[in-house]
């Protein structure tokens, strides 16, 4: 998926400067007509404190209007300052119930009327990747320094998108002056990306990630999930807030990968009608999550996963009780006597995991399998003239290491201290396979990967077809992109001209099965677009990357992101898995030994490692 393109000039958030409080800048309003009368109705304000990890902790003004008294809104321009620590958003009012919201060189008019809004620059309008790099699109990036971003081709190069919250009875309010109040869930869905930076409002306190890689806003603030755990119930208009609101964000920012098996019915008919319609137990998700009951509503969000699962998904928010459930016994307790009251709820919840099922029994028999075969557990294996690599993630466990050897503080990351990272696994094994005048091939097994950081593929494309990029479309949008990224091939610690230099004299091939999902769903499809061999069968799809958002009550949930649905170079959606260029056929079953006395039956893999006869294959597909 590389070649070279021209690239088209985006609106990017300019460089940030971090300061020494993320307590929201005073910006003065704008008027290029004159005042009106604020809208909204009466209102109380409440100072909370703002917890993140970039600034210092500050306090932000919350709004909450009296017809939804328990419904946080928050300035655009405040929130702005939160999760863009330095930046300023000038809001002007330019017409009746109109305002114009600018921010870097992005824009959107919102009507406080009509409860719209409109940008036509709206990934750069919600881009916070600038925290990471500046000048940054708002891009697919997990951070890690020997990849950084280059350049992104758009198609077409401007796409306007229009907001309707007046659909789904979501008001946005001014102060009549020049300030625009949206409520804090849904600016902050409007803003996540996907390196997670996102924010949540627990009842107490304003919580956002502007730095870590990570879903839960538990690992910015320990105590965020207490206050929410604590709650037994909760108000009729929250918990019909929280519905609409949901439903807004589903509808709009759920990546549609195409697995589901209502993924077309959600995009002609959203999240609530489809409940109401198109699935049995629908109507019973939708009286759950509409609940006043907390726990019941937790169990509605985990019946969403009827409609959304997909590998990536995940809206069961219970998981905010962490691994040790034994300090929620009573919620625990609750909730499973909730599930026991609506079987048909769970029955759904099986049948949409159903088409990911048959993978648990496939990885349980390579791993099972493939050392059987191997002769061990190395992640370096050779016979004859072909090596394997072997590596069952694109994992990131040396990222500490790799940056402070960027950072000049420490050494490069090797093999025998950093053994289960994947960049160190596939650097060690080129080196072994290269400096061995026997191997010809070089096979990448990730027959057993089920996916990890896009980082670390865009480096080992760039190894072995000489280029690093990702192909995605935005059904919000309507884009494709390109996305160009930069690789330190010679891993020295610079980008420089010798990067260039690297090379390996190797016929690659990459090893693939139905559980090579998501990123092990992407680095495949890079390959073959570059004309090397996939072999082994159809990969097990996977082509949205993940985004993390929060309930209006501040739950953390995980969604397939609408801002990367992977495609091929021709764009064609890469969630159905990418066809082996050399198929093995593992038609027949086998049974395994799963523990002492206990077996099962499973796929038969063992040809997947004929390490000698796919060589062979790979050496005559290469000529």
């Amino acid at each position: 998926m590389n070649r070279p393109i021209r690239t088209f000039v985006i609106n990017t958030l300019a460089a940030l400067v971090i300061v020494s409080s993320c307590s929201p800048k005073a910006v003065s309003p704008k008027r290029a007509v004159a005042d009106e009368q604020p809208d909204g109705g009466t209102f109380t304000e409440k100072t909370v404190p703002v917890v993140t990890k970039v600034a210092p902790d500050g306090t932000v003004t919350l709004r909450f209007y009296d017809n939804l008294p328990d419904v946080a809104y928050i300035s655009a321009a405040d929130f702005q300052s939160i999760v863009l620590p330095g930046s300023t958003m000038t809001v002007t009012h330019t017409g009746a119930g109109e305002y114009t919201l600018v921010n870097g060189k992005a824009k959107a008019v919102v009507n406080v009327n009509d409860d719209v809004f409109v940008s036509s620059d709206f990934d750069d309008f919600t881009n916070m990747m600038g925290l990471l790099q500046p000048g940054m699109a708002n891009v697919y990036f997990d951070g890690m320094p020997f990849v950084r971003y280059k350049s992104i081709e758009l198609k077409p190069s401007v796409s306007t998108v229009t907001l309707d919250f007046a659909k789904y009875g979501i008001d946005i309010h001014s102060d009549g002056k020049g300030a625009v109040y949206f409520p804090f869930a849904t600016l902050a869905d409007m803003y996540s990306d996907l390196f997670y930076h996102h924010a949540g409002f627990n009842g107490e306190k304003v919580v956002a990630n502007t730095s870590v890689n990570e879903i839960s806003l538990a690992r910015i603030d320990p105590d965020y999930n207490k206050p929410l755990l604590a709650k037994k119930t909760r108000s009729k208009s929250m918990a019909d807030f929280t519905y609409r609101e949901l439903c807004f964000a589903m509808d709009h920012f759920y990546g549609y990968p195409g697995r589901v098996a209502l993924n077309e019915t959600l995009i002609t008919k959203g999240m609530d009608k489809t409940l109401e319609e198109d699935l049995a137990a629908g109507p019973q998700i939708k009286k759950l999550l509409k609940s006043t009951d907390m726990a019941e509503f937790m169990v509605g969000m985990g019946g969403l996963n009827a409609l959304y699962y997909d590998g990536h998904t995940s809206l069961d928010i219970s998981s905010a009780m962490g691994r040790d459930r034994s300090k929620y016994e009573g919620l625990v307790s609750e909730i499973r006597r909730i599930q026991d009251e609506h079987p048909e709820v769970m029955e759904a919840i099986r049948n949409g995991r159903a088409t990911m099922g048959s993978r648990y029994l496939d990885v349980a028999a390579i791993r099972k399998l493939r050392p059987e075969i191997y002769g061990t557990q190395d992640t370096y294996i050779k016979k004859g003239n072909t090596a394997v690599c072997v590596f069952n993630s694109f994992n990131t466990r040396a990222e500490d290491a790799w940056n402070a050897f960027y950072a000049g503080k420490g050494p490069k990351p090797n093999i025998d201290d950093n053994k289960g990272d994947s960049m160190v696994i596939f650097l060690d094994a080129l080196d072994k396979a290269q400096a061995d005048p026997e191997v010809e091939n070089f096979i990448v097994d990730i027959t057993a990967n089920g996916g990890g950081s896009a980082d670390i593929v865009m480096a080992m494309t760039s190894l072995v077809m000489d280029k690093s990029y990702l192909c995605h479309d935005n059904p919000l949008t309507g884009q494709r992109a390109i996305v160009q990224y930069e690789v330190d091939r010679n891993f020295d610690g610079v980008f420089d001209k010798k990067d260039k230099d690297v090379k390996y004299d190797l016929n690659f091939a990459v090893l693939t099965s139905d559980v090579s999902f998501s990123c092990g769903n992407l680095f495949p499809s890079l390959l073959k677009d570059a004309g090397i061999p996939v072999v082994g069968e159809i990969s097990g799809g996977g082509s949205c990357a993940i985004q993390a958002m929060c309930t209006a009550e501040g739950f953390c949930f995980q969604i397939s992101s609408f801002r990367a649905r992977l495609n091929t170079l021709d764009g064609t959606n890469i969630d159905a898995g990418i066809t082996p260029d050399i198929p093995i056929a593992n038609d027949d079953m086998i049974e395994i030994e799963v523990s002492e006395g206990s077996s099962m039956k499973v796929k038969n893999y063992k040809d997947f490692y004929d390490i000698e006869r796919i060589g062979q294959k790979v050496k005559e597909f290469s000529k």
